[in-house]
């Protein structure tokens, strides 16, 4: 008998944290079935599953591949060790994802691991000896090489093991957490609440119910102790990292610096010093969550957790640990950039031009600059407006009639040579309309019909008037009617099937004769009754059916 629980420990790259992870997962329908084989190896057996069979459909056919379900940073440093720089033509058994390979080797160019050209640097060789996930390593490494080894074993152990300490909600354990814990934390990182909740954990011998007072999962806490001894083992019997001797006084400034060296392309800058909204490195924004200690302006965030909130997807940032921009001068320094940048402000709804100073595209200083230049300003404006953010009034049908009126002619009379009005074009012209203004103040009541037309010549626009009219002219109607270009070369007209009454078919036409027009025919209450490109073949046709189904209806009306 096999008793299968449908549960399995299964390697998978945890965004939270950064790092792969062995996650507790439903089995996939495959697995459950090589389980259930277990049962008749030797003899008939019976394989009790604890699903349902609904449950058992809903399951994935078979296992996801373990190269595209981790993070691959390790595997790219361990092909990296054996002079293999280039994994992206590696023989893989199964071919990871592109995208997966591209963030593995970020990653590790951030960490020092690799050069920019994919060979393995010295630090990377001093990683690759440690079995551990490269941000790890490279922590490890760092705390040794400052000193602060000892102290910083335990903050590596926090994100290596399940979370034991968050804020709680209860009012009473709130209140002995802020004055037990977090008054006594240094506020420069929330790795020394966790420090300070496991310490406190640890003097009640990890009891539950002591834990529990503080808000602590005794269990999650005795855990990350486990983490810390291995990690100490692994430091001192692998790679003698263990070997230097530590700092007498270490300094919280040099763990967190440490810290930083992990998780730097975690960095995050507050939009504003009270708000929790932060710009991150690579252009994302993310959200400190509210139970943080930190309250700097620049800080890493150890932790990053997307969470779908009322169908928006919010980036939440946790274990964060204050980061003084001087550390990035000195342990960065080439990767800042400086320069000026020239953007449309949507709040300003104007074109500012700044000089900024950016660490991995993430903008750190900035202050106002001289004025944009009027070229680049005219295309973000334009941009803005084919975009549909910015309206310009006088962008009216009257224009938009006569861009169509362009693109028919274009279309059915090239020997005319009229250039065709598309997306491209459109953007051009939008730039001429705004050149020269700064702001949607500026442009908003701007001409528009005097700029569009001179998108062709004098004599190219006369055709236009000959050969794509605004209108027909109908004998029965003391208006002329109204012609309709569409998108695909068809012209339309539309009127009371009484108007073309005595009307030629082979009048209908534009174009220099080309086009025929499509006739709507409309019922006396002003609805399509027909359609046509041979009114001629109506007449002798459709048009019996037609007037039989309407006279009964308007009996006033002339029927022929």
């Amino acid at each position: 008998v096999v008793i299968d629980g449908g549960l399995a420990r299964i390697a998978r790259f945890d965004a939270r944290r950064g790092i792969n992870s062995i996650l507790i997962e439903p089995i996939s329908r495959a697995s459950a079935q090589q389980r259930a084989g277990r049962a008749g190896r030797t003899s008939n057996g019976t394989c009790l599953r604890l699903w349902s069979e609904a449950e058992q459909e809903s399951r994935a056919p078979r296992d996801e591949a373990e190269v595209k379900r981790v993070d691959l940073s390790e595997s790219l440093l361990t092909l990296a060790q054996a002079g293999i720089s280039k994994p992206d033509v590696f023989p893989w058994f199964e071919s990871p994802l592109p995208k997966a390979l591209t963030r593995a080797h970020e990653l590790l160019v951030d960490l020092s691991a690799l050069d920019c050209s994919g060979e393995i640097t010295k630090i990377g060789m001093q990683m690759e000896k440690l079995p551990l996930h490269p941000r790890v390593a490279r922590m490890l490494i760092e705390a040794s090489n400052r000193g602060v080894l000892e102290e910083v074993i335990p903050l590596t152990a926090f994100t290596q093991s399940r979370l034991f300490y968050r804020a709680s909600r209860d009012a009473t354990i709130r209140e002995a957490q802020v004055k037990q814990i977090e008054d006594t934390a240094d506020e420069s990182s929330d790795f020394f609440i966790h420090l300070k909740a496991w310490q406190y954990a640890e003097s009640v011998g990890f009891n539950l119910q002591d834990c529990a007072k503080m808000g602590i999962h005794a269990g999650g806490a005795r855990q990350a102790g486990r983490v810390a001894q291995q990690l100490s083992q692994w430091t001192r019997s692998i790679t003698k990292i263990g070997a230097k001797k530590c700092s007498p006084n270490p300094t919280n400034i040099e763990i967190c610096k440490c810290i930083l060296t992990a998780f730097a392309d975690h960095l995050s800058l507050r939009k504003d010093r009270g708000s929790r909204l932060c710009d991150m490195a690579r252009g994302h924004t993310g959200e400190l969550r509210r139970e943080s200690i930190v309250t700097e302006k620049l800080f890493v965030a150890a932790e990053i957790e997307e969470r779908e909130r009322r169908g928006e997807v919010t980036i939440l940032l946790g274990m964060a640990t204050a980061i003084d921009p001087t550390w990035l001068e000195d342990m960065y320094p080439n990767d800042f950039q400086s320069g000026e940048q020239t953007y449309f402000d949507p709040k300003q709804k104007r074109v500012v031009s700044q000089q900024e100073r950016s660490f991995r595209s993430l903008v750190l200083e900035s202050s106002d600059h001289k004025e944009p230049n009027l070229d680049r300003a005219a295309t973000l404006l334009a941009e803005q407006v084919v975009a549909g953010n910015l309206e310009l009034r006088n962008w009216d049908n009257v224009v938009e009639k006569w861009i169509q009126r362009v693109n028919f002619l274009s279309l059915h009379c090239p020997e005319l040579e009229i250039p065709p009005i598309d997306s491209t074009a459109r953007l051009l012209l939008t730039q001429q309309v705004c050149h020269g203004a700064l702001g949607y103040r500026d442009l908003r009541d701007r001409q528009v019909f005097p700029i569009i037309k001179q998108w062709i010549s004098a004599e190219q626009q006369y055709y236009i008037d000959t050969y794509a009219p605004l209108e027909f002219h109908l004998p029965r109607r003391k208006q002329p009617v109204s012609i309709r270009y569409e998108l695909d070369g068809r012209a339309f007209i539309a009127s009371k099937l009484q108007d073309f009454y005595d009307v030629s078919g082979s009048s209908l036409c534009i174009a220099n004769g080309r086009v025929r027009l499509l006739v709507e025919l409309l019922a006396p209450n002003g609805r399509p009754a027909h359609l046509t490109d041979d009114l001629d073949g109506f007449w002798d046709g459709a048009y019996q059916h037609v007037r039989k189904e309407l006279a009964g209806r308007y009996p006033k009306h002339e029927w022929r």
